[in-house]
């Protein structure tokens, strides 16, 4: 499908009256392979090039040097643009630089249209890839979230069904389970003999790979099957990577003795290799822990407060009765599914966004009076929207930076030194502070509008997705950021995400909103837990054989019968699933799609647990997740 050798490509930088001024090695000397039907997974960390190779894949960038051959045609003659962008569809990490349309059904439409697709086939086709993603034709592309605006994307790819499709970090801002939907029907249209190609900074994505390429600095650093690729760690992390959240349990489970074997690449089998080697540990009769008690939150007038806030678009609801507190100096993290509201109950807290009706309160001031001084309200708050680059606006890192406390009334002195202290706190080398932002990397620019915020001294910091579209050490480093502000600087931190494994790594409370209300509140771990007992209650609602906390499940539950893994089998049992599957969904498709919410240990025990091994479901961490299973098999 895809062949290419020795591939190389440079910008070049000018300046204003067209002088040369620099220019950059983007890609260099690279060899790539895609089969008819191959998942290949690209990943590497911001900057190493991954977005420039896609570009060359559907000739939006054309090559410096090098064959580049798709389905057989010559990118680099200008007259297989139009059939390379036929049989190439592209996926960009922010839907909003893909989607031109106001109505979701044109913009699905547009693609297909421009490349000649009869009217009757067009509408056939739109159809199916709004089926394929759950979205509704006639909804409207501003009424909908990042995720969902994503999903129209992917859609209109859809619709032109192409031979290839490239995914440009295209699940980065989409939540759990929309993610594990559409990386389903990847692998489904992969069986079909469309070739995948994803680029991605979601390691746990790799294990979707029948090939796996590793770029840096513009090179090929590596290239191979997971199996060969996750052998190599100290590799991965000297590329800025690290082995999937999976594959560390199935390394740390091999070292301490309860598996035999460390390639193990999904929960499932790790869990079915668990059981087949200590069978002894599983009980016959089986029980889920009991549903940790819920605790109401008392609220003090130092806390952001929302008092039976309600929100409607006309008569489209998007929060209903919303009540909580968020303590001042906590850290508190906004999760649920993209479109629940939870970018909205942020913008309402430095007044972006007023309710239509209830109250809001931060420090005992309510915002949502007329009379409130919104000014000095928003001095005391730093927000950080979904997509920061948006926000920076300044001709370079330090001019940016130093634009809010110049603005607010303090010196000149004072105004730089705040900047150049902040630019050194999140990271940033001095070398940056006369860089256009053209020049910085989405992670580099993401710290840049954390540096300006910073400036400020805010007492409360609002974040929006802060760890999307970060690579590993990008990651890393925003949360070490987070870390100090809270530990440190007293800030108080809200944060909205999807990184479940991040969000119990930090968070002190979590706010769980779907469908515009507030559903769980409470510890993390608590409220991971509760979530699954809710999706599983839900699952089996109609099924008297469901499972519910503290309830037994029959003898056999667990169990893995012959030529079957206990992920397809504890599946079985908790939805009642025996029947036709060609209506229904398969087992294993009900747990994963009730687990994906949830941090990578917490779904791994719970699979454990419902197959028999007396282990405590709410841990969250690798280390004590490992020990865990390590004393109940008796390692």
């Amino acid at each position: 499908m895809i062949k290419i050798r020795d591939l190389t490509f440079e910008y070049f930088d000018r300046d204003e009256e067209g002088n040369l001024t620099e220019m950059v090695n983007a890609i260099r000397g690279i060899n790539f392979d895609a089969d008819e039907g191959e998942f290949i997974v690209v990943a590497g960390v911001n900057g190493s090039g991954k977005s420039t190779f896609a570009k060359i894949l559907n000739r939006l960038l054309l090559p410096i040097e090098g064959t580049v051959l798709i389905g057989g045609l010559d990118a680099m003659q200008e007259g297989n643009i139009i059939p390379i962008r036929k049989m190439v569809g592209m996926v960009f990490q922010n839907p909003d630089d893909q989607l031109i349309g106001s109505v979701v059904e044109e913009d699905v439409a547009f693609g297909a249209e421009n490349i000649g697709v009869p009217h009757k086939e067009l509408v056939k086709r739109v159809e199916d890839a709004l089926a394929q993603v759950g979205l509704a034709a006639s909804m409207r592309i501003e009424e909908l979230s990042g995720g969902g605006k994503q999903k129209v994307a992917i859609a209109g790819v859809l619709a032109m069904k192409p031979r290839c499709i490239v995914l440009d970090e295209a699940t980065s801002m989409l939540d759990p389970k929309s993610r594990r939907d559409v990386l389903q029907l990847m692998k489904e249209l992969q069986k079909q003999g469309i070739t995948i190609i994803l680029i991605t900074h979601l390691m746990e994505e790799l294990l979707l790979a029948d090939r796996i390429y590793v770029m840096h600095q513009g090179r090929l650093a590596m290239k191979g099957s997971r199996e060969a690729i996750f052998t190599q760690p100290e590799k991965l992390r000297e590329f800025g990577l690290e082995l999937p959240m999976t594959v560390q349990l199935a390394h740390a489970l091999a070292k301490c003795g309860c598996v035999r074997t460390k390639d193990l690449f999904s929960l499932e089998t790790i869990a079915d290799r668990i059981y087949k080697e200590h069978p002894y540990a599983f009980l016959k009769e089986k029980t889920m822990e009991p549903a940790p008690a819920g605790k109401k939150v008392k609220a003090s007038a130092q806390a952001v407060v929302f008092q039976q806030v309600n929100l409607s678009y006309g008569e489209k609801p998007i929060l209903t009765d919303v009540s909580c507190s968020i303590e001042k100096g906590s850290y508190t993290a906004i999760i649920g599914p993209s479109g629940a509201g939870k970018t909205t109950m942020l913008q309402m807290i430095p007044a972006l966004i007023s309710p239509t009706d209830g109250s809001i309160y931060v420090d005992g001031v309510e915002v949502t009076d007329a009379s409130a001084d919104i000014t000095a309200l928003r001095k005391k708050i730093g927000f950080i929207f979904q997509y920061p680059e948006q926000q920076l606006f300044a001709k370079n890192v330090y001019e940016d930076v130093v634009f809010g406390p110049r603005n607010v009334g303090i010196s000149e002195v004072e105004a730089e030194k705040r900047a150049y202290e902040a630019i050194q706190f999140v990271g940033l080398p001095q070398d940056v502070y006369d860089l256009p932002m053209d020049k910085l990397s989405g992670g580099q620019k993401r710290r840049v509008a954390l540096a300006g915020v910073i400036a400020m001294q805010p007492d409360y910091l609002i974040l929006d997705e802060p760890l999307a579209g970060l690579d590993p050490v990008g990651k890393k480093k925003m949360l070490e950021i987070l870390r100090a502000l809270h530990r440190d600087a007293g800030i108080t931190v809200v944060v909205v995400s999807h990184d479940a494994d991040a969000v119990v790594e930090d968070a002190e409370q979590v706010l769980y909103l779907k469908d515009g209300r507030i559903v769980e509140q409470g510890a993390p771990a608590d409220i991971f837990y509760r979530l699954w007992l809710r999706e599983m209650e839900h699952v089996t609602r109609d099924d008297p054989s469901g499972l519910t906390g503290g309830q037994t499940l029959e003898k056999n539950a667990g169990q893995p019968a012959a030529g079957q893994t206990g992920d397809e089998n504890a599946g079985q049992l908790v939805s009642g699933q025996t029947g036709d599957r060609s209506t229904r969904k398969s087992a294993g498709e009900v747990l994963s799609e009730a687990l994906c919410e949830l941090p990578v240990c917490m779904q791994l025990l719970i699979r454990l647990r419902m197959m028999g091994l007396p282990v405590s479901c709410k841990h969250t961490l690798p280390a004590e997740t490992v020990q865990a299973i390590a004393d109940a098999v008796g390692r």
